[in-house]
């Protein structure tokens, strides 16, 4: 796992009370495994960009608040429409409301935190070809 962030640099950035001073360790902790889930491209581990740390210490927050790694439901509903012809009968079940979006249910510092990093993400349909 790579060291992205420290609790000393997200002190710096969003102030020492971003966190219990107990919870920060883990935070941060879950912040860089987060960071290096996405497999960040291009990025020298000896200086890492400014833009990369501010992200870090935004998932650190989402975490020491209990919510990097929560799973959130979408709000709409199932309606059921009934149609009857004869003998037959045909009953479909389906959602209506706003359409679902993986990131529109993320934390909205989470949302802040992937645009920082876009600039370094890896496209997943992007694949080396070695000859």
């Amino acid at each position: 796992m790579a060291q992205y962030i420290t609790v000393t640099e997200v002190d710096k950035l969003l102030g020492g009370e971003w966190a219990n001073d107990s919870t920060k360790p883990k935070a941060i902790l879950m912040a860089n495994a987060w960071l290096s889930a996405l497999n960040l491209q291009g990025i020298n581990l000896e200086d890492i960009p400014d833009e990369v740390k501010q992200a870090g210490a935004y998932v650190a927050s989402v975490a020491a608040a209990g919510n990097l790694y929560t799973q959130k439901e979408s709000s709409g509903v199932l309606a059921s429409e009934s149609v009857k012809a004869d003998d037959v009968e045909v009953t479909e079940t389906y959602y209506t409301g706003g359409t679902i979006n993986a990131d529109s249910l993320l934390d909205p510092d989470l949302q802040l935190a992937l645009a920082l990093l876009a600039p370094w993400r890896s496209n997943p349909l992007k694949f080396r070809v070695y000859r």
